[in-house]
């Protein structure tokens, strides 16, 4: 008898905790899953989200090889994640480091490296543009009031690329320096003075110990860095509408030019589908090299 009114008990709370998840999961299906495998339908078509869709099988996908804009756009791209997932990781270790030593306002200054995160990246992308402002800007009034040469940041393909970076590094501190700091917390103490005793100094302690241990939270910033910077956007649309030229024109910046101001949609699904399949290359890999470098798969 005790067992039968348990099961009835245990029953009835699997079916609260059913209806307590049912609308996260609603949402789930409505806003992600199904476009998911709408976006997938629709790359197999020709529509300009007006008329009714014409089956192409798989020619948007072919055409994709023969667009030199996409090439462009994906070389752009990779130029962007080359030049900012670098600086975002190793700036983040460092100022993480610096932020858990204890300093006084430690509270205050990671509120200030945080803010950037929460902030509307349109917003910043504002801010940026002035400050990059070859008359008037912030950054341009320094370096002529220091006698040095004053680009045209953003109308100028030598630096339009790298302005956007430096932004884009900027903005992506905050929440990498709180995940690393998460993980430096974590780190046991006792081994720290453990290699004090054996006569370690701050570097060697930082290089045998805070690194390594440090490494299965390096790999997953990695990943999500890497992926977060193939899909840059608003930094481009704010700052350089892809100019000058194509110089600054990124892959997702190119997918929202075919779908919303070309409405070749059909087309711009391929090639959102197609860089789904660039970023999940480049983690596979990712994935596949992590037993040379994170300690926890070191055999």
């Amino acid at each position: 008898m005790r067992r039968l009114e348990k099961s009835k008990l245990l029953n009835m709370q699997s079916r609260y905790a059913y209806l307590f998840i049912a609308p996260a999961f609603i949402l789930m299906i409505v806003f992600m899953i199904f476009p998911i495998f709408s976006g997938l339908v629709i790359s197999f078509t020709d529509w300009d989200g007006i008329h009714d869709k014409t089956f192409v099988g798989f020619g948007n996908y072919s055409e994709i090889f023969q667009d030199k804009y996409f090439y462009t756009s994906l070389i752009n791209t990779i130029y962007f994640v080359v030049g900012s997932v670098p600086p975002i990781m190793l700036l983040s270790l460092v100022f993480a480091v610096m932020l858990n030593a204890g300093i006084r306002g430690i509270v205050f200054f990671r509120g200030i490296y945080f803010l950037p995160t929460i902030t509307s990246g349109v917003a910043i992308a504002v801010i940026w543009k002035w400050i990059y402002n070859s008359d008037s800007g912030l950054l341009n009034s320094i370096l002529y009031s220091l006698g040095l040469p004053t680009p045209d940041w953003l109308n100028n393909s030598k630096y339009a690329m790298v302005a956007i970076i430096a932004m884009s590094v900027w903005k992506s501190l905050g929440t990498n320096i709180v995940i690393i700091l998460s993980g430096l917390q974590s780190i046991s103490g006792t081994l720290y003075e453990a290699a004090s005793i054996d006569g370690a100094n701050g570097l060697k302690r930082f290089w045998y110990i805070t690194v390594p241990m440090l490494s299965p939270t390096l790999f997953f910033i990695s990943i999500i860095t890497i992926i977060g910077s193939f899909q840059v956007f608003e930094q481009v649309l704010v700052l350089t509408q892809g100019g000058p030229g194509d110089s600054t024109l990124v892959l997702v910046y190119y997918i929202y030019r075919q779908a919303f101001e070309n409405f070749h949609i059909g087309y711009a699904s391929a090639l959102a589908y197609t860089m789904f399949l660039v970023i999940l290359v480049i983690t596979i890999i990712q994935w596949a090299v992590r037993k040379y470098w994170v300690h926890s798969e070191v055999e």
